[in-house]
This record gives C-alpha cells, sequence and structure tokens, in this order.
C-alpha cells in the first residue's frame, strides 16, 4: 500500500522522526553543593545571600563545632570561584574550613549601578549613577544579614570576615575605618582607594585622631599591573595600596595585624582576586 501511495518506507520513517516529540526539557542546571539562598531587605532595595558550608560541616563529629564566616561583595562575580577555590586545600587539610556568605547586587539593578551606590563611602558627583550608600549598605549587615546567618548556622560572631575586590574592597576598607568591631577579619584585594578624591585615606586620618588602636586582621594586596606597569596613568592603584598599608603601619596600633603584597608575575586587576583569595585565607586560617 506504501508503493502505490508514492510515499516510500524510508520517507515514511523521516516524517516520523520530524513529527516525533522533542526530548522533554534542558538539562538541569549544575547547583552548587552545601549551597542555599536568602534575601534580605533594606528599604526598597533586596539582596540575595549566597551560602556555601564547607565539606564538614554536616558530620556528627562537627555537630557542636562553630565556624568562622567569610561575607564577601560582589556575589553574583565571585561566588563559585571563592566556594570552589579553597576545596582542595579543605580535603588536603591545608586549611580551617569556613562558611562563605556572598551578597549579590540589589535584586533588578544594573550590577554597576548597584556596586557603585553601596560600595562607596561618599558621594561622587563624577559618576553618573547614585554613589556614596555605603552606611546603608553596612547597616543592612549589622540589621539583616550577619543575624539572619549567625540564626541559621553554627557561626562564630568572634570570627567575622568582611572580603571585597576593587569598589568591595573600599566598602571593607570603609567599615574597617568606621565600625572594625563588627568584623575581626578584612580581606581587601584591589581596593578603589582612589575613589572620591581618595575619601578613604580621610576616613584613615579621622580615625587615627579618635583612636588609639585598631583591633584587627587585615590582608591587603593588588595586582602588579594594577598601575604604570599595566599602562595605568591617571590612577596607581599599586602605590595607593601600599600607601595605604604605609599609613596604617605608621599608627602603631597594638591589636592591628596587617599583612600586604604586591602580586608580581602580569596580575591585573581582573585575574587578582582569584589569586589574593587563596593566599588571605591561607593567611587568616590555617589549619587547626
Amino acid at each position: 500500500m506504501l508503493m502505490r501511495s508514492g510515499v516510500s518506507l524510508a520517507w515514511l520513517c523521516a516524517l516520523m522522526l520530524f513529527a516525533a516529540p522533542a526530548a522533554a526539557g534542558a538539562p538541569p542546571a549544575y547547583a552548587a553543593p552545601r549551597s542555599a539562598v536568602y534575601e534580605v531587605s533594606a528599604g526598597v532595595h533586596a539582596y540575595k545571600l549566597y551560602v556555601a558550608t564547607p565539606p564538614g560541616y554536616a558530620r556528627a563529629e562537627n555537630a557542636d563545632r562553630r565556624y568562622a564566616v567569610v561575607y564577601l561583595n560582589d556575589g553574583d562575580l565571585f561566588f563559585q570561584a571563592a566556594a570552589g577555590g579553597p576545596l582542595l586545600s579543605y580535603y588536603n587539610r591545608a586549611l580551617e574550613e569556613t562558611i562563605l556568605v556572598a551578597v549579590s547586587y540589589a535584586v533588578g539593578d544594573d550590577p554597576i549601578a548597584s556596586r557603585q551606590r553601596d560600595f562607596t563611602p561618599i558621594r561622587d558627583e563624577k559618576f553618573a549613577n547614585e554613589t556614596g550608600g555605603a552606611d546603608d549598605y553596612l547597616a543592612l549587615f549589622k540589621s539583616s544579614i550577619i543575624p539572619l546567618i549567625e540564626a541559621a548556622y553554627r557561626a562564630d560572631p568572634a570570627r567575622r570576615t568582611l572580603a571585597g575586590h576593587s569598589f568591595g574592597a573600599t566598602f571593607g576598607a570603609y567599615a574597617l575605618l568606621t565600625e572594625p568591631a563588627l568584623f575581626q577579619n578584612y580581606i581587601l584585594v584591589s581596593p578603589a582607594l582612589w575613589y572620591g578624591d581618595h575619601a578613604i585615606a580621610g576616613l584613615e586620618s579621622r580615625y587615627a585622631q579618635t583612636h588609639s588602636d585598631l583591633p584587627a586582621r587585615v590582608y591587603l594586596a593588588v595586582g602588579d599591573l594594577e598601575g604604570p606597569k599595566g599602562g595605568l596613568k591617571a590612577i596607581d592603584m599599586v602605590d595607593d595600596e601600599i600607601a595605604f598599608a604605609a599609613r596604617l603601619r605608621s599608627r602603631g596600633y597594638e591589636s592591628l595585624d596587617l599583612r600586604n603584597e604586591t602580586l608580581d608575575g602580569g596580575v591585573t586587576h581582573s585575574t587578582a582576586f582569584p589569586i589574593a583569595w587563596l593566599r588571605a585565607l591561607e593567611w587568616l586560617f590555617p589549619p587547626d
């Protein structure tokens, strides 16, 4: 009958293939192990918290253990690298395990606009976006982010770390100089200390006028190509980082433990964070 109708068996099979329903759905997306997502709000802005617990967190022998927590800015950008980077060190018992909390940009905002608003200490009219929102952003940590994490996880309130890169590190420097007791450790990679005509330097001077100590452990790093060596002319982030570290050391703060370094070997603004991240963790959290 097929031959009488002029349709070959091969052609009929081809028609059946094209008419068959498509494979059901796309493959599932990769989900980060031991992770969770929360949301907090501050006024009109909402932020997601990407949380990763280390491999040993759920083990029975660690049921009573409290963990240091690292709070990281630019969570949408760095969460995956920051959560995955230390795993080999954990498995090799070369690094103390910590909880990671990466904070997203404001939900629905342009990422650049969000970070320029939230991470900057003062307003700077040279920017088209809103700036100078660091005080409100720091208040979000105090009112919502830290209480949520310390209620939901076995977090050690005495071992908080604030980490950031570029403007995120500028915010870290702002927190260090305005409410240093909120965090015990600071990871500041490629801080944009040039922002607002070196506004952070002004904050440091004012802090030194009214304080005799700065109880914190601070890791500062910058790539060797983030200055004239990398072709930058108007901004010298290498010199700024060295000068900021020198200013802090010159105060003679008894409780300040500061490590700063220039990352050599052709390290740019884009590559500084993943290199500095593990170096900072290794310094702050040696194996217990």
